[in-house]
């Protein structure tokens, strides 16, 4: 792990790029329940645990890997993929997609020190647009997973949303999100700010075990950090 880099200001910023389920959405176990339906449904074992450590990929990595694992055909992963978006979006219609702790603040926050506000995740397009359209966020630039050739802990997602943001250097970049792949995709990207948050799928003290600029509860708590 590098040493941590020098503290950076909201005014050395020009974009911030915020993960949405378990960052800036709330997660209360939704997705890991999403991907546990999928799979049962198509008849592939999987354990917690091994899902829970590749919350924040590309689902169909995710569902490339389970069945390899499973010794199955990977040629069936697109389908569970649609399974998985299917279980998602009933979820999301029995619990309403809402932000986590501190979200809307941190982004007003962030559009007042004239710092862009980009989205990337981990899911489809067709899932990230109903929850940016939720949210009041789809004028924002976004980037969904099937939007890059590779997804986290790639860099891709982060590189993508840049250059819709008009931004070249990764100095004058900040990302975070609640995953470890997270924190590997803004180090990848070379991010000048890499903060993992306390209020998704992994704790704080799980996401000090990897390469990190700030550690924060939630995204204004992050943003507060920013702006000392």
């Amino acid at each position: 792990m590098r040493h941590y880099r020098a503290a950076m200001r909201l005014k050395e910023l020009d974009l911030f790029v915020f993960d949405l389920a378990g960052t800036t959405v709330r997660d209360d176990g939704f997705v890991q329940r999403a991907f546990e339906g999928a799979a049962q449904d198509a008849g592939l074992r999987t354990e917690r645990e091994w899902l829970r450590a590749r919350m924040g990929w590309s689902k169909t990595k995710v569902f490339t890997d389970l069945l390899e694992r499973n010794g199955q055909d990977r040629g069936r992963a697109p389908a569970l993929v649609h399974a998985f978006e299917a279980h998602l979006s009933a979820i999301y219609t029995e619990c309403p997609i809402t932000p986590t702790d501190g979200a809307g603040q941190a982004i007003t926050a962030l559009d007042t020190a004239g710092v862009t506000v980009a989205f990337t995740t981990g899911f489809p397009r067709v899932i990230m647009d109903r929850i940016l359209t939720t949210m009041g966020w789809s004028e924002r630039p976004s980037v969904a997973s099937n939007e890059v050739a590779r997804g986290r802990p790639a860099p891709d997602l982060i590189r993508a949303a840049m250059e819709l943001a008009g931004v070249a250097e990764a100095e004058r970049v900040g990302a975070a999100g609640d995953t470890p792949s997270d924190l590997e995709a803004a180090s990848r990207a070379g991010c000048a700010v890499i903060a993992g948050l306390g209020c998704g799928t992994h704790t704080l003290e799980e996401l000090s075990r990897h390469e990190h600029t700030h550690l924060a509860t939630d995204p204004l708590h992050l943003v507060s950090q920013l702006a000392v």
